[in-house]
């Protein structure tokens, strides 16, 4: 047992220190959310009209993250300048460092802790099956993963967040404890709502465990009032589902580019290339997010069939895997970043499966490069001019290499679990 947590703490010391390198243009949002949160109050922070860089696309379990961030990064500074005024040998010059420094460490502690969690879940996975070394292993292979390092610690996104808590969700009720994995799983999707394309793999797992109906009004009732409990402070005399229902359809979904790739290196680049073009151009008789839909469906319900079929860990990690990734390959409006919540589940299928290890290292180099894609951190020359010539001629061959490689993945999950003998 010692042996995951010198890992995860190695992990956690190398990530902390990488998260002071950069400042990706995202985390400006993020700075000016927490503080509005403070100065105008939840009632108002939806309703202002004081955004310097983009307004709140985000739900209310997002906004707290950021504004809790915003807190700690006060009392945090507020504490060294104290030791710097107390003490004379305390380096003045370290207030310099951490004045322009620490506010982006902070932002990116909550992701570089969930990829810590995510890791100690897959360790826990194994080590419940008693195979110890295998779950050390997976968790080494997760953190050391780029995707998860460049994500969490150089970008400080919040993709590891809501897939720490989905994974949690989906540990928990394998291991028959449906009140804490299903208020795990509504954190995920409080805190931000992408994941819900695994909510159906939960209710099937669930209901194929028979719980009793009172257990079930137990575990949907707690969730539920916790999340009107924190959401009447920003929904005020609105009723609080009501008002996170307008939110979502109203600013949320109807806010976002709504195009046929947001740079996600996936079928539709390879198809209508990297520039934004509009999800609602045609395709043949079908509008771009139609054929999307239709894909995305089509391949989603065997992986609802399985957990059907089978509630053990290994078809409850493939359905995830298959559905993480299909919905980044086939769905239209989808970032770079969408790809994340594939790899835990998929770390997990490698440590089961070795064969597919080659694919999880060729998938996760080509979406470090779509990451890298437009940022250009750190920029390398050669690279930006491989994937600008030609009209961005990369991305749309980097793109149906993924797309290649997705279809081997589906034959696999389909041979494995759906051929007899």
């Amino acid at each position: 047992m010692k042996s995951i947590w010198k890992i995860i703490f190695i992990a956690f010391v190398l990530r902390l220190a990488f998260s002071f390198v950069t400042w990706h243009p995202d985390l400006n949002n993020h700075v000016d959310w927490g503080i509005r949160f403070w100065e105008y109050g939840p009632a108002k922070f939806y309703k202002a009209n004081v955004w310097s860089f983009t307004w709140p696309n985000q739900p209310p379990g997002t906004i707290y993250i950021f504004a809790g961030i915003r807190k700690l990064f006060e009392l945090t500074f507020s504490f060294f300048w104290y030791l710097n005024v107390s003490i004379p040998a305390f380096p003045s010059n370290l207030m310099l460092f951490f004045e322009k420094n620490l506010y982006q460490a902070l932002l990116k502690l909550p992701a570089i802790l969930s990829d810590c969690g995510i890791a100690y879940l897959i360790f826990r996975v194994f080590a419940k099956q008693g195979k110890k070394t295998l779950g050390l292993c997976g968790a080494t292979l997760f953190l050391a993963n780029p995707i998860v390092w460049y994500n969490s610690t150089i970008w400080g996104q919040t993709d590891s967040i809501i897939s720490f808590f989905a994974l949690l969700a989906f540990v928990l009720l394998i291991e028959r404890k449906f009140f804490f994995a299903f208020f795990a799983i509504m954190l995920s999707l409080y805190i931000k709502l992408s994941l819900i394309i695994f909510l159906p793999v939960f209710f099937v797992v669930a209901l194929k465990q028979k719980y009793a109906l009172k257990q079930w009004v137990i575990a949907l009732l707690a969730p539920i009032l916790i999340i009107s409990v924190l959401t009447i402070p920003f929904s005020q005399k609105a009723e609080p589902f009501g008002w996170l229902i307008t939110l979502y359809k109203d600013k949320v979904f109807t806010q976002q580019l709504q195009v046929i790739t947001a740079n996600a290196f996936n079928l539709w680049a390879a198809v209508a290339g990297i520039h934004e073009k509009p999800q609602t151009l045609l395709l043949g008789p079908l509008q771009y997010a139609q054929w999307g839909e239709l894909l995305l469906g089509i391949a989603y319900l065997p992986a609802i069939y399985l957990v059907w079929r089978k509630q053990e860990i290994k078809s409850v990690m493939w359905s995830l895997s298959i559905i993480a990734f299909s919905s980044f390959m086939l769905a239209t409006n989808m970032h770079e970043r969408y790809l994340y919540p594939l790899f835990a589940p998929l770390t997990i299928l490698v440590c089961l499966y070795s064969f597919l290890l080659p694919l999880y290292i060729i998938v996760s180099l080509v979406s470090l490069v779509n990451l890298y894609n437009f940022w250009w951190f750190p920029k390398i020359d050669f690279i930006v001019q491989i994937m600008s010539v030609k009209d961005r001629i990369a991305p749309r061959i980097l793109g149906l290499i993924n797309f290649g490689f997705f279809l081997y993945f589906y034959k696999q999950f389909y041979t494995r679990n759906f051929r007899k003998g």
